[in-house]
């Protein structure tokens, strides 16, 4: 489904379940770099789900260090660079990165002005916060699926390392 064909009331609804699993996909004790090895080999794993690829990064956000990091044998820095827009757009909303898209979409406000920033941040499906204790301590990006897949793979990996099972977005996300 494309983006603009969401209706507002859909978009809300995808919001809210976008704060819901937030709200669960949360460690408790801590994230460091054993357990951003487990979440991106667990993202890793999933990619025999999908019919296409995807590049997974791990990025710690006290210091900007890349705390894990894998490519797909097709993929490169083009993913990368769509993976650290995605990142910069979930930092910027302070949610998972479609957060800027499904406002605009809710707001019933045209996409124009949420692409026109898509050289710094892309604001489609793919970063995710990584919260422990109450605090963003690392976003997890995953780049390379189309209609929202991106999310789905991050969403299923934390569901699998968290023990948890979240809700779904009831209509695609791009």
């Amino acid at each position: 489904m494309a983006q603009d064909a969401m209706t507002a009331a859909e978009a809300t609804a995808a919001m809210d379940v976008l704060v819901e699993q937030e709200r669960l996909l949360r460690f408790g004790d801590g994230f460091g770099s054993a357990e951003a090895l487990e979440l991106g080999c667990a993202a890793a794993r999933l990619a025999s789900d999908f019919e296409e690829t995807y590049t997974v990064t791990i990025t710690r956000e006290s210091d900007d260090a890349v705390v894990f990091q894998w490519l797909a044998d097709d993929k490169g820095a083009r993913n990368l660079m769509f993976a650290a827009g995605k990142r910069a757009a979930a930092l910027a909303s302070g949610h998972a990165s479609p957060w800027v898209q499904l406002e605009a979409a809710a707001l019933g406000k045209g996409l124009d002005d949420v692409w026109a920033k898509v050289s710094d941040e892309v604001a489609t499906c793919g970063a995710f916060p990584i919260r422990a204790e109450g605090e963003w301590v690392a976003t997890i990006a995953v780049s390379g699926l189309h209609e929202g897949l991106d999310h789905e793979v991050v969403v299923r990996a934390l569901e699998q390392v968290l023990g948890v099972s979240v809700p779904r977005f009831a209509c695609a996300v791009a």
